[in-house]
Formats: structure tokens, sequence, C-alpha cells
């Protein structure tokens, strides 16, 4: 099985989804509906939905109404997160198309991201589940400080690397852990499902990061969908140049550290950076962690008995493809 055989058999539920996505962001105020559509017709492949979906179904319960409006939960604190931090960073591409601060302004970005939060808490106070409301909101709460450590640390290459995974566990992982935990939740899970589906969810959530830093260096701009290095132009420190610049000479790390302080950085610089991190191997460095957190995700999931362990295969399916997005750069970066 792979990612495409997940997404078709899960087809009609994605779609239940998206509806509810689409139904659930409409409003009086003119504004809010048009940056939503325009926002989540981006692209995406809805991976947190997914796993929403995929757990509730490994614990024995069909994707139902509730399921899919946990679905538009977690999609809408993920979009809000997103314009957040495109305001923060700003960031004017996303999936090739204008990011919505680019479009309409930093303020209707930031004020369209709050409104998605206030609609995803509304949905869970409607049936008012105490374990999914706490579950949800601990984890946007160490989203956002995952945020407010990675702006108070930005340009700052002397951070170490579990400073770097510290942000990574927060910012991503958290979300896309309780994206899988609600689906657990929802299912009457045992403490044992549980805590199988929630230590899957963070090993997976740090594989799934691992790799867009890994991607920021190393991928078409046509395959990322915004353009290569963007984290070395925002300042970010992500583990590729972490590697790179603990593994450099005395020069190469007065460069970097140039760089970093640079907040003009051109294209010539990324591939000459690029070029580096082939020569030091910072990017597979990167790759290889991701691997291995991708193959201790799956080993949870083995840890614990389901209702239906079939869909065991589908998590591994969804996994396999975060490490399968990655492929040799079609153009060789040069080292000067």
């Amino acid at each position: 099985m792979d990612f495409r055989d997940v997404t078709q058999d899960l087809k009609s539920d994605l779609a239940k989804v998206e509806k509810a996505i689409n139904e659930n962001y409409k409003s009086d105020v003119p504004l809010i509906p048009g940056i939503s559509s325009y926002l989540m017709n981006c692209g995406g492949k809805r991976i947190r939905p997914m796993l929403t979906l995929l757990a509730a179904k490994l614990c024995g319960r069909d994707a139902d109404a509730m399921v899919v409006k946990h679905g538009c939960v977690v999609e809408y604190i993920h979009a809000a997160t997103l314009l957040h931090d495109d305001v923060v960073d700003e960031t004017t591409v996303r999936r090739g198309k204008e990011t919505v601060n680019a479009k309409w302004g930093s303020d209707a970005s930031i004020l369209v991201g709050d409104f998605l939060i206030s609609r995803a808490i509304l949905i869970l106070a409607e049936d008012c589940e105490r374990k999914i409301i706490q579950a949800i909101t601990e984890a946007t709460k160490s989203l956002v400080e995952g945020g407010i450590l990675e702006y108070a640390e930005a340009r700052k290459i002397k951070v170490n690397e579990k400073h770097i995974l510290d942000v990574i566990y927060r910012k991503t992982a958290s979300i896309l852990s309780v994206s899988a935990r609600i689906g657990g939740l929802l299912a009457n899970a045992t403490e044992q499902q549980e805590t199988a589906i929630i230590s899957f969810g963070d090993d997976f959530g740090m594989a799934f990061q691992l790799m867009d830093d890994a991607l920021d260096y190393d991928a078409d701009e046509k395959v990322l969908g915004k353009p290569t290095g963007t984290d070395f132009k925002e300042g970010h420190v992500t583990l590729p140049l972490h590697h790179l610049y603990h593994n450099a000479d005395r020069k190469l790390k007065k460069e970097i550290e140039a760089f970093i302080k640079n907040e003009n950085i051109n294209a010539d610089d990324v591939k000459y950076i690029v070029g580096h991190m082939h020569q030091h191997k910072s990017i597979d460095y990167t790759l290889n962690l991701a691997r291995y957190y991708i193959d201790r995700a799956k080993s949870h999931l083995r840890k614990a008995d389901f209702p239906e362990p079939k869909y065991i295969e589908y998590f591994d399916a969804v996994v396999d493809y975060i490490h399968s997005r990655h492929t040799a750069p079609s153009s060789t970066a040069t080292v000067k």
C-alpha cells in the first residue's frame, strides 16, 4: 500500500472533511470567507484530518459526522498557525501561491487566523468532550510556545541541537500528534491504544518537520512550492544549517555567521551554503534522523492491540510518503 492507495480509500471521508472545512468558515463579514476560501484551496494533503480519520478507524469507529468535525478542527488550527507564521516570517509564497499576508496584508492574515481558531473552539464546544478539548488546547499551547521559542532564538547560529528538536516537537509534532490522538479518543481508545497513538504522532511529527527542513535546502522549487532556502533567508537555524556550522572550519563558520545576520540573502548565497551542506553531509544527517523517527513511529502502533489493525498499514504508507518526498536535486550546487 502507498499514499495514493490511502487517499483513494479515504476519498469519500476526506470529501466530508473538505465540506465541513468549507461550511464552517462562513461569516457575514465578507473578508473572512474570501480569505479562508483562498487559504483552504491553496493545496495541502490534509495530513492532520487524515490522521484523525485513520486513528478513529484503527480504534473501531467509522468516519461519522463527529470524527469529520474534529478533522475540520485540527485543520483550522493548522491553517491559523500558517497565517500567523507567514506574518512573523514575512513569507510571501507558500504552496506555489502568494501567502495571505502578501495578498491582503498582515492585519487581515492575523485576524482571519484568529477567526479560524475561535471557530475551532466553537466547534469543540458543541460537544464539550473534556478530554478532547484538553488535549487540543494543550497541543495548541505547545505549538504557540514553539513559535515563540523559535522567534526568540532567530538568527542565533549557536543554538544547540536539543533546542532545535524542542522547537520541532512543540511547533509541529504537537498538533500532528493530537490530530491522531483525538481520533482514538473519539473511538474510546484504551489507555494502551492512546499511548501508542500519541507516541506514533510525536515521532511522526518530528520526522515530518525534519523532512521539511531538509527539503527547504534540497528540493526543486516547483516541488517545494516556495523558494529554496526560505528558512535560511528568514534566519531560522534548522538542523541542516546547525550541522553544517558545527562541522565547518573557522572560515566557513565566519561566513555562516555573517549570512545568518544578513536579511538580504540571495539565490547565490543559498546555492553556496547548499553546496557546503552536500559536502559535509548535513542534509543526509537530517534525512537519517527523520528516517529514525519514522521507523520508531511505525513501531509504536505495533505495541498495542487495536480493533482494526489493518489500518496500521495505512499509517505506514502515510509516514513513508513523508520520507519519499525527498529526491535528489535536479541541479548540482557548487562550492566556491
